[in-house]
């Protein structure tokens, strides 16, 4: 582990490591994509898996660094750029399949959406990164369970792929709540604090399903900007009624109370 450590020192490792995440992450539109030539999902008609690559992409950069990195600054930092150098080649991969006289100035409207919508996403996404990489793990609770549905989704979508994995469907939505659960295990619940991120978590969870989806019709929606916020507003009102999320927020209450006695009884072993 010491040698691993030592190897992720180098700069180049951080930048080939953030790559390497965007790489992981769009794998299956790479399958879907392969008539069309296109990696990225286009905003125009999968406005949902963009959103959910973006998402994903954060989750594993911040893993990537608290697991390897241990939170240091310049390790996140760099990392970073690897993850914008990977989402942008994609976008411009996007691109130039989709729309070839854009990079000659020629921008058609789709492209252009898509263009705002790429940068939008690359800025939150980034933005979100550092938040839950940098600040202390109970607070940035609240940023992982934003992401951690984006895990439900992947899977879903690479089991829609995969002959014989559609059974398992229904049973991967349960993923994302899993892992938030085992982040707030390591949070732990002896804190009175503690448990108070854990409720604001566990609700955020609860409707970002409904938040992604409402955004993700919104954005299709090819409507200005005023009207595609009218419309993420009704589309959210009338999601949120439909959410079926009782049973994940079960999983990931268990999940972490199951962690948070497991940690503390190996700590207190150690202990003594």
């Amino acid at each position: 582990m010491g040698s691993m450590r030592r190897v992720w020192q180098n700069w180049w490792m951080q930048i080939a490591g953030g790559v390497l995440i965007a790489a992981i992450v769009v794998m299956p539109w790479l399958w879907i994509g392969e008539e069309d030539h296109l990696i990225l999902p286009l905003a125009s008609n999968d406005a949902l898996g963009l959103i959910v690559v973006f998402a994903l992409t954060s989750l594993l950069g911040s893993w990537l660094v608290r697991r390897i990195g241990r939170g240091r600054t310049g390790f996140a930092v760099v990392s970073a750029v690897g993850l914008f150098l990977g989402m942008l080649a994609l976008g411009a991969q996007g691109i130039l399949a989709t729309d070839p006289d854009a990079f000659s100035g020629n921008l058609s409207p789709t492209t252009t959406r898509q263009l705002w919508v790429f940068g939008g996403l690359l800025v939150i996404g980034q933005a979100w990164y550092f938040l839950s990489s940098k600040l202390p793990l109970p607070v940035a609770t609240l940023f992982y369970a934003t992401l951690t549905v984006s895990v439900s989704y992947w899977l879903q979508i690479v089991a829609s792929l995969i002959a014989g994995a559609q059974s398992y469907y229904i049973y991967l939505w349960y993923a994302g709540p899993v892992v938030l659960g085992l982040i707030l295990g390591f949070v732990g619940f002896l804190r009175a604090v503690n448990l108070i991120f854990w409720v604001f978590a566990l609700a955020i969870q609860w409707v970002m399903p409904a938040v992604i989806e409402s955004s993700a019709r919104a954005i299709q929606s090819e409507k200005t900007s005023g009207q595609a916020l009218s419309e993420f507003g009704r589309e959210f009102a009338s999601s949120l009624g439909e959410v079926d999320w009782q049973t994940p927020l079960i999983v990931s209450l268990a999940t972490a109370m199951l962690t948070s006695f497991i940690i503390v009884i190996v700590r207190k072993v150690r202990h003594r």
